[in-house]
C-alpha cells in the first residue's frame, strides 16, 4: 500500500515573474502537481498529493491551469483570504480551462479578477470519459470584467459537468454572458447530465449580465445570501438573476428552489427569472421588494418574474412587488401556479387577475392557486 503524502507547492517557487507576469510560473507549478499524481489504492483515479498555496496578487496573461490528458481528482487551492490573495488575468484568455481532467478541486479564501472583458474564468469541458466533476469554492470572489464566470460545455457524448458548489462567495464586476453558464452547446441533448448546483450564502451584486444562466437544465439550489442587478446591459436588453432557456432537455432535469434570498433588480428592465423550462420552479421566503418605491415599480409594464408555457412554479412566504407574467402559447397540460402566504408591496397590490399579467392564447387555462395572502388580495 502506497503512503500518502502532502507536499506544499507556491508559484514562487517555480520561477519569478516576468515583467509582472506569473502565467509561466503558475503554468510549471500545475505541471509539478500533474507529475505529484499518485495511485488511489480504493479506486481508478489518480489522486492528488499536493496543496497549492498562494498569497498576494499574481497577474497573469494566459491559461494557468491549461487542458491535460486523463483523469485525476483531490487538489486543493488555498489563498489568504478574500481580496488579500487575488489572481488577475489581464488577456481574454480562460483562466482556467478543465477538459475531463479534475474533479473533487477545493478553492479556499482567493479573488479572481479580470481586466480583459473576453475573459472566462472557467472553461470546463466533459466528454463520455466523465471527468469534470465536484469543483466547490469557499470564502471566493470574482472582480473586474469578464466574458463569463463559469462556462459548461462538452460533445454529444458529453456525461458529466456537474456537483459544483460556492459557499460564501461573491461576485461582483459585469459578466457579458453570465457569471454562470451551463450549456455552450444546447444542441447537443447530452448535456442533461450538467446538474447538482448549490449557492449558499453568496453576495451576488454584479453591474450587469446574467447571474445564472441553464440552457441545458440542472437541479440548483440557492440559499440565503444577497442578490443584485445593478443595470440593465450595455444595449438595453435586461440583467436577469435567472435565466431558464428554452431547449431540448429532460423534465426530471429541470428543477430550481431558491430559499431566503433577498434580491434587489435595480433596473426597470433587470429580471428575477426568466424561465421557459417545463419543471419546478420554487421561490421559499425570498424577497425583492428592496426597491419597491421606484415609480416604476407600480407600472403595468413592470414584470420582474417571467413565465412561458411553465409546467410548476411556486412562491411561498415570499414578498414580492412589480407583476409576474405567464406566457401560455400551448395548451397547459398538468401545470400549476402556486401563491401560499405571500405579500405583495403596496405598489403592487392589485387584484389577483390584475397581479398576474397573462399572455398568449391560452394563458387564461392555467391553474392558478392564491393561499392564505397575508396582503388581502382579492
Amino acid at each position: 500500500m502506497s503512503t500518502p503524502t502532502t507536499t506544499i507547492l507556491r508559484p514562487e517557487d517555480y520561477g519569478p515573474a516576468l515583467n509582472g507576469d506569473s502565467t509561466a510560473s503558475f503554468e510549471r507549478m500545475f505541471a509539478d502537481a500533474d507529475r505529484r499524481l499518485r495511485k488511489d489504492d480504493g479506486g481508478g483515479v489518480p489522486v492528488s498529493t499536493v496543496t497549492i498555496a498562494l498569497s498576494g496578487s499574481y497577474r497573469v496573461s494566459g491559461t494557468v491551469m491549461p487542458p491535460v490528458a486523463g483523469r485525476a481528482q483531490g487538489l486543493t487551492i488555498r489563498g489568504n483570504g478574500k481580496r488579500t490573495t487575488e489572481i488577475v488575468q489581464t488577456s481574454a484568455k480562460p483562466l482556467l480551462i478543465n477538459r475531463d481532467r479534475w474533479m473533487g478541486v477545493r478553492w479556499h479564501d482567493l479573488s479572481f479578477r479580470s481586466t480583459s472583458p473576453g475573459a472566462t474564468y472557467l472553461d470546463s469541458y466533459s466528454t463520455s470519459t466523465q471527468g469534470v466533476q465536484d469543483w466547490n469554492w469557499v470564502n471566493c470572489v470574482w472582480r473586474g470584467s469578464w466574458l463569463r464566470g463559469v462556462g459548461l460545455d462538452g460533445d454529444i457524448k458529453s456525461n458529466l459537468n456537474s456537483e459544483m458548489v460556492f459557499d460564501r462567495c461573491a461576485v461582483t464586476g459585469s459578466f457579458e454572458d453570465a457569471f454562470f453558464h451551463s450549456g455552450l452547446s444546447p444542441q447537443f441533448d447530452q448535456q442533461d447530465q450538467f446538474l447538482n448546483f448549490a449557492f449558499r450564502d453568496c453576495k451576488m451584486e454584479i453591474a450587469y449580465g446574467d447571474i445564472l444562466r441553464y440552457d441545458k437544465g440542472g437541479s440548483i439550489n440557492v440559499t440565503g445570501g444577497s442578490w443584485i442587478l445593478k443595470q440593465a446591459r450595455p444595449d438595453g436588453s435586461p440583467s436577469r438573476m435567472f435565466y431558464l432557456p428554452p431547449g431540448t432537455h429532460h423534465n426530471s432535469v429541470q428543477s430550481l428552489v431558491v430559499t431566503g434570498v433577498r434580491m434587489e433588480p435595480r433596473d426597470k428592465a433587470n429580471l428575477v427569472i426568466e424561465s421557459h423550462w417545463k419543471g419546478m420552479v420554487q421561490f421559499i421566503g425570498c424577497m425583492d421588494d428592496a426597491w419597491a418605491h421606484q415609480a416604476y415599480a407600480a407600472a403595468d409594464d413592470y414584470a420582474p418574474h417571467q413565465y412561458f408555457n411553465p409546467s410548476g412554479v411556486r412562491y411561498q412566504g415570499c414578498q414580492v412587488t412589480g407583476r409576474h407574467r405567464v406566457t401560455q402559447t400551448e395548451p397547459p397540460s398538468r401545470q400549476s401556479i402556486v401563491y401560499d402566504q405571500c405579500a405583495r408591496t403596496v405598489a403592487s397590490r392589485r387584484t389577483k387577475a390584475a397581479f398576474l399579467d397573462l399572455q398568449g392564447a391560452y394563458a387564461k387555462q392555467v391553474r392558478i392557486v392564491h393561499r392564505d395572502d397575508r396582503d388581502g388580495i382579492i
